[in-house]
């Protein structure tokens, strides 16, 4: 945990069970005041709440499938992105499954996805061909796609699609990890512009609105995270 004002090390937290997977992802939960991190090896998924002076790890729930993927719905929810080709949300109280939307039109392995306020998700996918960032409706039917096969062009290909930001306009921040970019797209996932270019992998990348800065993570060996100013 850090400091957003100094860039600190405030304290760290410990997830005994905690298996070391690239798939593993964390997301914040305001309504809890909690954070949830997925276990792709033990198929489960842990909660992290604050407790004293120091935090409180528990298993939340366990789940059928290896977990990738977390985030936050509007309604409040936690959307799971989860092999091989699903979304499920659960009640970010009980763990009780609230819906399930099976990917289809090879959606297949997915690793992120957020819900826009319209109830249509935000999905990126890659497997040994594919990599793209799909627009996709309660019904698992993609409404359009960015990207194709995988590559480096500029305006049409993205190279292992791992992690997707919603900014409040709908534009879509995509880390494009193995072409080392930042990708922006507006609500229609059409290519607006690359953000930034020459990142070492970047993994995981959040949008805060109200300080509208932009946090990027990398995976590389030693781990980093960026932070960017970003304007409307």
């Amino acid at each position: 945990m850090y400091d957003t004002k100094e860039y600190k090390l405030e304290y760290c937290i410990t997830i005994p069970a905690l298996q070391p997977f690239m798939y593993n992802d964390l997301t914040e939960c305001a309504e809890q005041n909690c954070l949830f991190v997925s276990d792709f090896g033990a198929k489960c998924i842990h909660k992290i709440e604050p407790s004293g002076d120091k935090s409180k790890v528990a298993k939340f729930i366990d789940v059928p499938y290896e977990p990738k993927g977390l985030s936050i719905t509007p309604e409040g929810n936690l959307l799971v992105a989860g092999n091989p080709n699903k979304l499920v949300e659960y009640d970010v109280k009980t763990g009780e499954k609230k819906c399930e939307v099976d990917l289809k039109l090879e959606m297949m392995y997915p690793l992120h996805a957020i819900q826009r306020t319209d109830g249509q998700y935000v999905v990126c996918h890659t497997d040994d061909k594919l990599s793209r960032v799909c627009r996709v409706g309660p019904d698992g039917y993609y409404r359009h796609c960015y990207g194709a096969e995988k590559g480096a062009g500029e305006k049409d290909q993205l190279n292992y699609a791992c992690h997707v930001a919603l900014r409040e306009d709908n534009h879509v921040i995509v880390a494009d990890n193995d072409n080392n970019r930042l990708v922006l797209l507006d609500g229609s996932l059409e290519y607006v512009r690359t953000i930034v270019r020459e990142f070492r992998e970047p993994h995981r990348v959040w949008f805060d609105a109200q300080s509208r800065l932009l946090y990027v993570g990398e995976s590389t060996d030693n781990g980093s995270i960026k932070v960017f100013e970003t304007q409307k």
